[in-house]
């Protein structure tokens, strides 16, 4: 799957692999939004490395249980 990934203040579309963890769920993201802590990390205001993105609608594609 592809995610917006943040490193070193550079933001790539790279592959990364599909999680597939118990009790959570697959979302197929419909809208996404971009708030102003993505802005500030993509500055530099936090060393974080990872995928950005917490503000989305998305649809349930499957659900795990434990």
């Amino acid at each position: 799957m592809q995610a917006l990934w943040l490193e070193n203040q550079q933001i790539k579309l790279r592959d990364v692999p599909q999680p597939n963890k118990p009790n959570e769920a697959l979302i197929k993201i419909c809208k996404a939004g971009i708030c102003s802590t993505d802005l500030e990390l993509v500055k530099g205001y936090y060393p974080y490395t990872g995928i950005l993105g917490h503000e989305f609608v998305g649809e349930v594609m499957s659900a795990s249980d434990s």
